[in-house]
């Protein structure tokens, strides 16, 4: 049986993850772009999805999938699926294909085969690598892999890191836990900023820090111990207008999300004990079992763990602070 203090530190490094993700998907570009971007990426690649074959085949930098099997998707259903405007979609995928990283056909948008080779595309893929394999990392220390049972497969064949499954994996992972946050919430920016600010709450905490194994909010960790979160710091993080945050942590203190404090803002563990919140992260376990999963079955997870237990030097230094 896995304590429930276990259970706590596995969604509290997962949402630091998610938030990480989310940087690093947008690079120089802002939240709506990255997210837009991420909903190209799930539907380019949807012809991979479930196909270990497939995976392997186009898992290297050097290995593309060429745009026949890259699945465009619509601007309405980028629109329909992020909850977003149709034309904030629209002018914006403009803006994507005017710059070179995606190419607009009458059956929808992709990436660009110059995109996909580039050496901006390359920085994102190692970033996605590291993460992942810094998260699966951190939580196989402190015995929360085994909340996932993740299946047994043949190790990564490839001298060259599995950078593009990765990538895609850790995408599609984004995008369902997104699904899962829009009906919770007016838009996702909202949705965000509450993540955001969970995990400046809790940056400085150390692994062993994980409350009590129950679900009353007093078995969480206290709130004296978390660290008030800006308003300043949130927009930084997920490259946010500063207006835009304020007028949302607003909100969420209004309806009770939130607690404003001297210092900052935090989410009180009364909140994070909350049914519907339990529910949003019972949720977040399926997809990151369905992640780990799909890494064990296309052979990621065995290089890992070969490289974790035999100390090697692995193909990507892991990010610091990770």
């Amino acid at each position: 049986m896995i304590p429930i203090s276990t259970l706590r530190f596995a969604l509290r490094t997962s949402n630091s993850y998610l938030i990480d993700l989310l940087v690093h998907s947008r690079g120089q570009r802002d939240f709506t772009d990255a997210l837009i971007l991420a909903a190209m990426v799930q539907s380019n690649s949807a012809t991979l999805a479930g196909d270990v074959a497939l995976q392997q085949r186009y898992g290297v930098f050097e290995a593309p999938p060429p745009a026949s099997v890259r699945r465009p998707i619509s601007i309405s259903a980028v629109s329909a699926s992020l909850g977003l405007p149709f034309e904030t979609v629209r002018r914006r995928m403009k803006r994507l294909v005017a710059a070179g990283v995606c190419d607009h056909s009458p059956d929808g948008v992709r990436y660009s085969d110059a995109m996909l080779a580039s050496p901006e595309h390359l920085c994102i893929l190692e970033a996605h690598y590291k993460l992942t394999r810094a998260f699966y990392g951190r939580l196989r220390r402190a015995g929360g892999i085994e909340l996932f049972s993740p299946p047994q497969a043949p190790a990564w064949a490839d001298d060259r890191p599995p950078l593009r499954v990765v990538y895609r994996l850790a995408n599609d992972y984004f995008l369902r836990m997104m699904e899962h946050l829009i009906p919770q919430f007016p838009n996702l920016s909202r949705a965000f900023i509450v993540l955001a600010v969970v995990r400046l709450n809790t940056a400085g905490f150390p692994d062993t820090l994980r409350g009590g194994d129950g679900l009353d909010p007093r078995d969480y960790i206290p709130d004296s111990y978390r660290k008030p979160a800006r308003a300043s710091a949130v927009a930084s993080e997920l490259g946010l207008p500063g207006e835009t945050v304020r007028r949302n942590l607003m909100a969420l203190v209004e309806d009770g999300r939130c607690r404003k404090l001297p210092g900052g803002y935090i989410v009180p563990a009364e909140v994070l004990a909350r049914a519907n919140v339990i529910t949003a992260w019972d949720a977040n376990l399926r997809d990151l079992a369905r992640l780990f999963g799909d890494l064990a079955e296309t052979g990621v997870l065995a290089l890992w763990d070969a490289e974790l237990d035999h100390h090697t030097r692995p193909h990507l230094k892991s990010p610091r602070g990770s």
